[in-house]
Formats: structure tokens, C-alpha cells, sequence
């Protein structure tokens, strides 16, 4: 990277003696280095293969730099000719160390900004270039002017009057480099960023040092901790590597394919997410769970062999292959995951939903990769277990409406983009509506009606479910309140509460207050919780939270039951009040004869674990007469009365003529 100085006395300059020993240990450093990056990235960038070219390079300076000195050190018995040829070679192929640098780390800072800041590259590329070709001409016309050295009538080797001007270059580039990156630091990692600082103000500080004292020579030296600066914090293998499956990390990963799109190359991507592993993990154990993901890596790779396998996540990986042509990679690893696969004589069955992305992403190329890929995993395994889809225009259309319902959920609240209805409950006993259940709606402005199970389930994923579980019982309050001045006995309403909301640790403070707020008695609020939303909350956390609202007289109905995550524990363990089935148990009733006798049966336990049964999804006659018959409590369904509004509920409790189990058709 920097120019040897005199090492003969001319006029006023004193002799210079090369110390060997540094600059062979030198030498010896890159070429450990060069052993060790070798193969360290299967799909290696443009940088990579710059930072290979740096060090082959560099050894060839090494050795450049050593015979040049070898041959001004014996000027008597080396030929004219060769003493001139060689240190002219010095001249012009050692000070370019300093530009491939550069270059380097130009790569890396344009890797991360915008594609259109490209020509910033190009423009401080073009400066670089054409002050090195202009210093290459000097280096030619050498010959005839002596401006770098020269050889007397002896053939001993004195500097030219212009002799400095490699270090000068050298300054010249460093700083066009530094301004460059300096340009582009909002889009630089912090830590990369001082790495890439210092690293050139290193450099720059060694050309002075070499300036101002001519008898130090720091070439090989000042080389080597350049290469190593680099090799450590950009390019050894530790911060690219997963040390389980031992391939390249997401981080990786994340780096070739953001590379990939950035440049509009051709590949296919496949993502490979291992269903329900956590039971692996459960029945065979962490270290058998590991080596089963160590294994499933080898093979992918095995069946990809002109791609790259990575670690994507716990018990994900992905792999890049080079040709969007073969499909048949995909084909190949679905149909591998119809075998066993065994570790330490333990064999078991995996599967796996994978979701491929085949780049450049036509449909749209500025899409960003990764949210692509994470959003079709997730749509191949909401499809059920060993499933395969591909990303293409309507993914990037469900991206795009999840990315704008996203925003107006946000704001949803101070738009009165929300609004409640209200559905009555009616007793099969009695024939009085027993309670109402308050259901959330959203009607935006610019996206019309969106349906609860669409943002929903984005509201608990944006974290502000909590949020807008206090909007939906300050308005229910506000309504009891309302129809309590009005002298009507206020119903019972039951509000949805989701489970996230257990781990509020003001949930039980925030409830109370608003419900003390309004003066609501006790035993008029239920909180249903979602059966399904329910799996992976803690039972003691729940528990907590649950006996401290039923000790105010807010009880707890369990909804949904029945959806495919029934699990009896939930009765037994919480304090329930109420169970409600969900509607497709009573639909499948219709169509298998199998599930009367299920049904019934379910409701004669769940009653006499002293729960009281609603079944919804009610819409005709038959329907009824048979819930009436196996003895359910309660009903909720169409055929009595759809969701109100606020209006209308009020409407229909102050009726007097209304007739709890006539069908509502209209109010």
C-alpha cells in the first residue's frame, strides 16, 4: 500500500537499511490469511472476490518490493537493464495497493445505499482512475525524465526530483475514499462505520509518518495491518457462520440475497421451515433436536449442489441457488421430507413448509426480499403442514393491503374508524335475552369495511390490541351508563379480550378504573377469551389476572371451544364461567350423523363441570329444536338477531313487543 523510499544516500538524505524480519512476518500474515478466506463464501460478492484479488496481489507486491530492494542493494552485479525494469515495475504496480483498498470499501458502503447513489461510485471511481493513469504516465516517461529515480554512471539508484509523488497519490485517494463514505453514512451499520473511518485514517497517518522520516520504509508493514483491519471485521468466517449447522448465518444470508436484488440478478431462493419442531425438540431432546437440523442442512445442500444452504432461523433454513430454471430443486427437497431421517439410531418424520422467491422479483424489484420471504412462510404454513407456495403478485398484494390496513389501524381510533355491535344471547329455558355480546368493526374511509379477523389478529402483531381492548370497554360502559339514565336495567354484555393482554401488567388497574369510572355493578361485564389466541400463555399469569377481575365480579367465558385447539385443561385449571362452541360444531351436525351423539355429549360434561353452555352460529328452526332437546343453555345466532348498532340495540331492548326467541329480521 505504500512506497518504498531511498535506500542508498543521496545529497542531504541519509542511508537507509530494510529490516527484513518485520516485513516477512508481514508477508507470512497475509499469506495465513489468504489460507483461511479460501472458500469462506460459496456465493462470494464482488467484494469478496476483491478482497481475494487484494491478497494475491499484495503477496506479489511483497515479493515485487523484495527484489527491487535485493537489486538496489547489489546496483554492481545486477545488470542496468534489469535494475531499471524492476524498479520501474515498483513504481507502477505498488502504490495501485492503495486503490483496490479503496475500491473495497467502496463496495462495502455502496452494498448498503440506494442504487441510485451508484453514481457517486462511478463519479469517485473515475477520479481515482484517472489520477492513477495520469501517475502510470510519469511512471513511463521515468525512462527518459528520471522524475522517480534514477541510476548513475555505476547503475546506484538515487530519487528522482518528483520521487514523493506515489505517497501524494496515495493521501489523494484516501481522502476522495473517506468523503465517498462519508457521504453514505446514514446508510452504514454505526459499528462499520468507525471501522471503515479509522481503517483509511490509519493508513493516511502510516503515508505521513513515511513523508516526514525518509529512512523509515513501512511498506510491507503498514500492508499487512490493513489486510488483517479488514480480514477481521469484514471478512473472516466467525461473523458469517452458524456454528450449529456450521453454513453461512442470517446475517449472510440476509447480505447475498439484499446483494442479489440490489443488482437484478437471476436466482431462486427457497426457505425451508421445519412444522412443529418443538415437539422433536420435546420427545427426543435439545442435542438430538440440533443434530436433526444439522442434518436436514446436509442434505439440502446435497440436493442443492450449485447452491448455498444457510441458517434463516431457529428451526429454518434456506438455500440460494444460482439458476431460476430449476425447479426441480424445490420438487427434490419436498419429496425428501416424505422419508425418515435419523440421528444416533433415533428415526423420525420432519416436515416442512417451504416458500420460494424467484429474484428479480418481476412484480415488483424494489420489494424488499426478506419481507417477501417471511410473509410466504407464513402463507405456507397458515396452509397446514408440508406445504409449498410461491411468491408472486398476490403475496406482494397481501403485503401491500397488511402494510396499508397497517397504517389506518394505527390511527384507526382518532379517525372513528371503529365502531361496536352488539349481538343478544337468548336462554333456551326462558326465552329472555340473557346477555349481548359486543363485536368490534372497522369501516375506513379509503378501504372500506375490514373484517375483525383481518385486524385483529394485525392489532395483537402491532402490539396495540391492549389499546384498542380499552377503547371497546370504555365504549361498552358508556353505553350501560347510557341505558341505565334512561331507568332500563342494563344487560349483561361480554367483551373480547385477547391473551397478550395477560402479560399487561396494568391490565387488572385499567379495567377496574373504567369500569368504576362508569359505576358498572358487578356481574354485568364477561371478558371472553379466544380459545385459539389462548395457546402459549402462561397459566399462572392468566390465573392471576382472571381471579383478581372475578373478585370485582367480572367473570370469564371461554369462546370458540371446539375450533380445533380444545383442550379440557383450559376448563379445569381456569375459572371459567361459561363455555361458548363454536358454530362449526353445530353445522357439522348437519352433515355427520356421528357428531349428534359428540355434541350432546360434550354439553352434558361441560354442564356438569357446573359450566354453562352457549352454542353460536344459530340460524334456523331445526337447529334450535335440537339444542333445545340435548340440553344447551343458551343460543346467539342470525336467525334470532344479527349484530346491532348501538341505536338499534337500544332500540330493541326498550321494544315492548319484542318477542326474545321471534327471529329478527329487521329493526
Amino acid at each position: 500500500m505504500l512506497h518504498r523510499e531511498l535506500c542508498f544516500p543521496t545529497v542531504g538524505v541519509s542511508l537507509m537499511y530494510w529490516n527484513a524480519a518485520p516485513e516477512m512476518i508481514s508477508a507470512l500474515v497475509i499469506i495465513v490469511i489468504l489460507i483461511n478466506s479460501r472458500d469462506a463464501h460459496a456465493m462470494p460478492t464482488t467484494r469478496d472476490r476483491m478482497f481475494s484479488f487484494t491478497l494475491y496481489y499484495s503477496l506479489f507486491c511483497f515479493l515485487l518490493n523484495f527484489a527491487s530492494i535485493q537489486i538496489v542493494y547489489h546496483y554492481l552485479v545486477v545488470p542496468r537493464w534489469v535494475n531499471m525494469v524492476v524498479n520501474t515495475a515498483y513504481f507502477a504496480l505498488y502504490p495501485p495497493v492503495t486503490l483496490v483498498f479503496i475500491f473495497y470499501i467502496l463496495l462495502y458502503a455502496f452494498e448498503q445505499a440506494p442504487p441510485e447513489h451508484r453514481v457517486r461510485l462511478k463519479t469517485t471511481s473515475a477520479i481515482i482512475l484517472g489520477s492513477t493513469f495520469v501517475y502510470e504516465i510519469i511512471v513511463f516517461l521515468n525512462f527518459t525524465y528520471g522524475w522517480l529515480f534514477y541510476l548513475d554512471e555505476t547503475n546506484k539508484y538515487f530519487r528522482g526530483s518528483i520521487n514523493r509523488i506515489s505517497l501524494i497519490l496515495a493521501i489523494f485517494h484516501i481522502i476522495v475514499g473517506l468523503i465517498t463514505v462519508y457521504r453514505e453514512k446514514q446508510y452504514l451499520d454505526r459499528f462499520f462505520f468507525k471501522v471503515v473511518l479509522w481503517f483509511p485514517m490509519i493508513s493516511l497517518g502510516i503515508v505521513i509518518v513515511q513523508i516526514l522520516y525518509l529512512e523509515i520504509v513501512l511498506t510491507g508493514t503498514a500492508l499487512a495491518i490493513a489486510i488483517l483491519s479488514v480480514y477481521l471485521n469484514f471478512q473472516t468466517r466467525r461473523i458469517s457462520i452458524d456454528n450449529l449447522t456450521q453454513y453461512p448465518n442470517r446475517e449472510s444470508f440476509v447480505s447475498n440475497l439484499e446483494n442479489l436484488a440490489h443488482h437484478n440478478k437471476k436466482a431462486l431462493v427457497v426457505v425451508v421451515s421445519l412444522d412443529n419442531f418443538k415437539s422433536v425438540n420435546d420427545t427426543f431432546g435439545q442435542k438430538r433436536g440440533d443434530m436433526f437440523i444439522k442434518l436436514v442442512a446436509d442434505k439440502l445442500q446435497e440436493l442443492c449442489s450449485k447452491g448455498q444452504v444457510y441458517r434463516y432461523g431457529g428451526d429454518e433454513l434456506a438455500i440460494i441457488a444460482d439458476s431460476v430454471n430449476d425447479q426441480s430443486v424445490v420438487e427434490r427437497i419436498a419429496n425428501q421430507f416424505t422419508f425418515q431421517w435419523r440421528v444416533e439410531g433415533v428415526a423420525t418424520r420432519l416436515s416442512a413448509s417451504l416458500a420460494t422467491l424467484e429474484l428479480p422479483f418481476r412484480a415488483d424489484p424494489t420489494a424488499d426480499p426478506i419481507t417477501l420471504l417471511d410473509h410466504t412462510v407464513r402463507t405456507a404454513k397458515n396452509r397446514g403442514k408440508g406445504q409449498t407456495v410461491n411468491c408472486d403478485t398476490m403475496i406482494l398484494r397481501t403485503i401491500r393491503r397488511k402494510n396499508q390496513l397497517s397504517d389506518r389501524l394505527l390511527q384507526a381510533i382518532s379517525t372513528d374508524s371503529l365502531s361496536l355491535d352488539y349481538q343478544p344471547i337468548f336462554s333456551l329455558d326462558s326465552g329472555n335475552m340473557e346477555m349481548a355480546e359486543a363485536l368490534l368493526r372497522m369501516e375506513d374511509e379509503k378501504m372500506g369495511t375490514i373484517h375483525p379477523v383481518e385486524f385483529i389478529p394485525l392489532a395483537e402483531e402491532l402490539g396495540i390490541i391492549g389499546e384498542l381492548g380499552r377503547w371497546v370497554l370504555e365504549k361498552v360502559c358508556i353505553l350501560l351508563d347510557e341505558i341505565r339514565s334512561k331507568g332500563k336495567e342494563m344487560p349483561v354484555v361480554s367483551v373480547n379480550f385477547s391473551s397478550l393482554q395477560f402479560a399487561d401488567g396494568n391490565i387488572v388497574r385499567d379495567i377496574l378504573e373504567i369500569v368504576g369510572r362508569y359505576r358498572i355493578p358487578a356481574g354485568t361485564i364477561n371478558l371472553e377469551i379466544t380459545e385459539s389466541t389462548f395457546i402459549g400463555s402462561s397459566f399462572t399469569e392468566a390465573l392471576a389476572v382472571m381471579e383478581s377481575l372475578i373478585g370485582h365480579g367480572i367473570n370469564f367465558h371461554l369462546d370458540d371451544f371446539g375450533t380445533g385447539y380444545s383442550n379440557l385443561s383450559y376448563m379445569v385449571n381456569l375459572p371459567f364461567k361459561c363455555i361458548k362452541l363454536d358454530k362449526s360444531l353445530l353445522w357439522d351436525v348437519q352433515e355427520h350423523n356421528r357428531m349428534h351423539h359428540f355434541i350432546e355429549s360434550l354439553i352434558k360434561v361441560v354442564r356438569q363441570m357446573d359450566f354453562r353452555v352457549i352454542v353460536e352460529g344459530v340460524e334456523n328452526e331445526q337447529q334450535v329444536a335440537y339444542l333445545r332437546k340435548i340440553g344447551c343453555d343458551m343460543v346467539q345466532g342470525y336467525y334470532f338477531s344479527p349484530p346491532l348498532g348501538r341505536v338499534d340495540f337500544i332500540k330493541m331492548l326498550e321494544s315492548k313487543s319484542f318477542h326474545p326467541l321471534s327471529p329478527i329480521h329487521h329493526m
